[in-house]
């Protein structure tokens, strides 16, 4: 009863928080160009995803939008460890999927191992993007290589992989620079002596809110476990999907492992309520999102011009929330990633709405799953925090 008086009370936070926020709609200068950058980003990169006949131009217009930060270096730093994370796990995949694709036996508890690695080294480095980047290129590789079998399609699949991040942050590197070093750009949206920086962090960046930062050695028992529970969650996903050929396995192990990322201040206090929250504000803006989008997909008639006014719209709004300051900033991120899954297809305009609702199947599908295991671990987590409660 106390996990389910819980859940219910971090579902109403959610849907509160999000309501303060439409509530106190105001789009600032700081706000409004983090949003118009963020578009325009999207925008190019499906562009050029689209002139370059990439296979998922979905991904490329993700990476797009997800490298972008309120500032122009954080963007910059965010751009080299996406790409350097991709092509790390597009390179041990290519190599080592063809070799185990044919086994289930092993292949499905490699998965694991590479998930809960990615999770466990990237909840205690300073390039934890990077780490979460080559996990999750590393599992969608491995995944395609018990399908493709060759070494040469494997290694052409992680091409593709990486050529879509590439592209996508290009795309955003290209339109943040223009602003930066535009000011006029700059001075005619936000007021004298405001600079873009003000503008409030990316969710998923390490909060200051810590005096004493937690030693490595205190967060080990935690992220031992966070670990543990991500290569859990793969291993079913990856089972389920040999036996039931389920849809959008890609996404249920993006959601996996993006939840697991916490920043250190949360490691050092709290395990599973943090994760809960992400799991809800995940599902809360991705149901948002394909409502919407769905609602509005069938109108667009696959005319690229509505849909890419429709996609603009849907991703300035979605960083309006995200960068707000009544905690719902991380169903703002999401609302924007749906948003993003629905509108934009493999490699081409279209109002067929099967391709979004498997992608968002997929998101519901992990976070079910990794609610389960964490609930079955949760004799293991009350056991981890003992210890940390003792050492702080």
């Amino acid at each position: 009863m106390k996990d389910f008086s819980t859940l219910f009370e971090i579902v109403r936070e959610a849907v509160f928080a999000l309501g303060r926020e439409l509530a106190a709609w105001k789009p600032s200068g700081a706000r409004a160009l983090f949003g118009l950058e963020a578009m325009l980003s999207v925008a190019l990169s499906v562009v050029l995803a689209n002139a370059l006949h990439l296979s998922n131009t979905w991904w490329a217009a993700i990476s797009g939008f997800a490298v972008m930060q309120t500032s122009f270096s954080s963007s910059i730093q965010r751009a080299v460890h996406r790409v350097l994370g991709t092509l790390l796990g597009a390179l041990l995949a290519a190599l080592l999927g063809p070799m185990i694709g044919d086994r289930p036996w092993l292949f499905v508890p490699v998965l694991g191992l590479i998930g809960g690695a990615a999770i466990y080294f990237a909840n205690g480095s300073k390039v934890a993007y990077a780490w979460m980047l080559g996990g999750i290129t590393a599992l969608m590789t491995m995944y395609e290589a018990h399908i493709l079998v060759t070494f040469s399609a494997t290694a052409a699949f992680a091409a593709l992989r990486v050529a879509e991040v590439v592209v996508g942050t290009l795309a955003c590197v290209i339109v943040a620079s223009a602003f930066h070093f535009a000011p006029g750009w700059r001075t005619s949206i936000l007021p004298p002596g405001q600079t873009h920086t003000e503008a409030p962090v990316d969710i998923a960046a390490p909060s200051p809110a810590l005096s004493i930062e937690p030693s490595p050695a205190s967060l080990r028992p935690v992220r031992t476990l966070l670990a543990v529970q991500c290569g859990i969650a793969i291993v079913i996903l990856a089972a389920l999907t040999y036996v039931l050929k389920l849809p959008g396995f890609a996404q249920a192990m993006v959601t996996a492992v993006a939840i697991l990322l916490l920043p250190a201040d949360t490691l050092a206090h709290l395990v599973e309520r943090p994760v809960v929250v992400r799991m809800v504000q995940r599902v809360t803006g991705c149901l948002i999102a394909g409502v919407i989008a769905l609602a509005l997909l069938p109108l667009t008639q696959g005319n690229a011009l509505l849909c890419i006014v429709a996609l603009s719209v849907g991703v300035w709004a979605g960083c309006h929330v995200q960068t707000g300051s009544e905690g719902a900033s991380y169903v703002g991120r999401q609302f924007t990633i749906a948003f993003i899954m629905v509108f934009v297809q493999d490699h081409h305009w279209s109002a067929n709405p099967v391709p979004a609702l498997m992608r968002l199947s997929g998101i519901l599908t992990g976070i079910v799953v990794l609610a389960c295991v964490i609930l079955a671990t949760s004799r293991w987590r009350a056991a981890t925090r003992a210890p940390m409660d003792a050492a702080g």
